[in-house]
């Protein structure tokens, strides 16, 4: 009955049916063998990615392989970009993958274009008897790259059916319609754009233009356009990628947009004399004109490629001068230490140079308070970035306990008063406290990837006391670091009190994680780790109570220096 359907819709509604049904199984189809065939390839994709791109050429035969695998140019850009955005790959290296992605992805257009419609339930069942009867994980991601596969052509063959019927009934008001395209090939082109943006999928826009160009009227004037317009519109996953990111980040969602821009206002000046070159395959090729389609795909994509190869620097220059570089927290946190720390100071002005001293521990307080937070976040969802901010983040406060631990020392050679001899000394037991903190965010951050990668889990109840604990802890390093800026002794007091209440919940948590592994509730894998995570915790609250304690002891200083006044 559907395949009948299929072929010829009989009334309108069953028109809107199969070009929108047919459309929905086409999207899911691509995306389900996409994603499959990212599972098959599974880590090695940004192995490939971060080993295999030395030079721009290298990227591009990467690019051109790896989206000719995962049929998505978008997710290879957005890939790229994610790599960019964790530094494990710069902007030149990228360039070429981008370029390449282009290439790779006009393979499904190939694809569609051999009209295997016909075969598209055997792949369907093929792929789902591997899926429900076999238990090989691999066996089954091969199924589903089977079962996409097949939906793919299957939703082609229920738009055709869907658009005949249009084309036939509709005759004049849908020759009207190509008419404009084919008139206006600009229109063509924002149409190519604005879907292609929305689906976020050039290969599936393509596909649908390749059903719609053999199942209407209209011209190669009026196709090429809205295919030009798809390589445009796809560049918007990677512009989503990019946001939040660095410049780098940036620059190679801004590089990939520019590219594709650039090819788009070639061949639409070139329009007219590229059709001519199309035309004779078309006549060539006689009915099958979907191929003639993923034909002019190739062609667009690999001339572009060619032609703006020879002029990546100067693309990467005007790039960067639109895009200016951002410091990165690290290199802010060490601008600041340079102009705090000034040795040149400590001569001319020791008691100032300590309050700067005040100024660079409030500064490593916000880092500490911000490591902490992600290693929270961290806790709750597994995010493959984290592990290298957590490391910018140690790198930092190990950098601003050398540096601020030596100046103190060199402000101790020279001749202070006893009372600033002894913030001094809490200074450094401050500082380094900070440090200690991080640390065990380190330890934490440690814990959590060991347990992403071996798919480790705990019960509810394991989860609900550690985020209690997370979040007690939490209060006490925000409490903490506002009193240090403010020497805030109210906040250092509740600090202090909820100390106490964290050391209890170490203690509790712990006895009743031993009872759920005793009667087989948390698995003996996570016991220990467990534990580990309580006592990190556990001891983050012992050096906020630490710097509780300095903001007291500084203030009782103060007030007893006014009384003796």
């Amino acid at each position: 009955m559907l395949l009948e359907v299929a072929i010829g819709a009989s009334n309108l509604f069953e028109c809107i049916l199969l070009v929108f049904g047919g459309l929905g199984v086409f999207l899911y189809g691509i995306n389900l063998m996409g994603d499959a065939l990212k599972d098959l390839a599974g880590y090695k994709l940004k192995m490939i990615i971060e080993k295999s791109t030395s030079t721009p050429l290298n990227g591009i035969l990467v690019g051109c392989g790896l989206t000719a695998i995962i049929q998505s140019s978008s997710g290879t850009t957005a890939l790229t970009v994610g790599l960019v955005r964790a530094g494990l790959m710069t902007l030149a290296q990228a360039v070429g993958i981008i370029m390449g992605a282009n290439i790779g992805t006009t393979v499904t257009a190939l694809i569609i274009g051999f009209n295997i419609g016909q075969l598209s339930l055997l792949f369907v069942g093929l792929g789902a008897v591997l899926i429900f009867f076999v238990n090989n994980r691999r066996i089954k991601d091969v199924g589903r790259v089977l079962l996409g596969f097949g939906l793919l052509f299957f939703g082609l063959s229920l738009m055709d059916g869907g658009l005949n019927y249009l084309m036939t009934t509709y005759q004049a008001q849908m020759e009207a319609l190509f008419t404009a395209f084919n008139d206006w090939p600009i229109i063509g082109l924002f149409v190519g754009i604005i879907v292609t943006a929305v689906i976020q999928s050039s290969s599936a826009s393509i596909g649908i233009l390749q059903g719609l160009f053999m199942a209407s009227n209209m011209t190669l004037m009026g196709a090429i356009p809205i295919m030009i317009g798809a390589n445009i519109g796809t560049t918007v996953t990677a512009v989503l990628s990019s946001i939040g990111g660095g410049s780098e980040a940036k620059r190679t969602a801004l590089f990939h947009a520019t590219f594709n821009i650039l090819g788009a206002l070639l061949f639409m000046i070139l329009l007219y004399p590229f059709v001519l070159i199309l035309d004779p395959i078309d006549n060539a090729l006689g009915g099958n004109s979907s191929m003639t389609i993923a034909i002019a795909h190739i062609i667009f994509n690999t001339v572009t490629t060619f032609v703006l190869f020879w002029f990546i620097k100067p693309i990467c220059k005007l790039i960067c001068k639109l895009v200016k570089s951002e410091p990165t927290a690290e290199e802010e946190g060490k601008k600041l230490l340079d102009e705090l720390l000034d040795y040149s100071l400590i001569k001319k002005s020791p008691t100032l140079a300590i309050e700067f001293v005040a100024k660079c521990m409030t500064y490593m307080g916000n880092i500490v308070e911000k490591y902490f937070n992600l290693v929270k976040e961290y806790s709750r969802t597994d995010n493959s970035n984290t592990p290298k901010e957590a490391q910018v983040y140690e790198d930092m406060l190990d950098d601003f306990d050398k540096r601020i631990h030596d100046y103190l020392i060199n402000i101790t050679l020279e001749q202070i008063h006893t009372p600033e001899m002894s913030k001094i000394s809490k200074y450094l037991d401050t500082i380094k406290d900070f440090e200690r903190i991080g640390d065990h965010c380190s330890n934490i951050c440690e814990f959590y990837e060991d347990r992403y990668k071996r798919k480790l889990s705990l019960s509810t109840d394991s989860q609900q006391d550690l985020e209690q604990m997370f979040n007690s802890v939490n209060e006490m390093v925000s409490n903490g670091i506002l009193a240090i800026k403010e020497w805030d002794k109210d906040k250092a007091q509740v600090v202090a009190e909820t100390e106490k209440t964290v050391d209890n919940m170490q203690e509790i948590f712990h006895e009743r994680h031993t009872h759920r592994v005793s009667n087989g509730l948390c698995s003996y894998d996570n016991s220990d780790y467990y534990d580990e995570l309580l006592a990190n915790l556990e001891r983050i609250g012992d050096h906020c109570k630490n710097i509780a304690d300095t903001v007291l002891s500084i203030n009782r200083s103060l007030e007893d220096n006014l009384k003796h006044e």
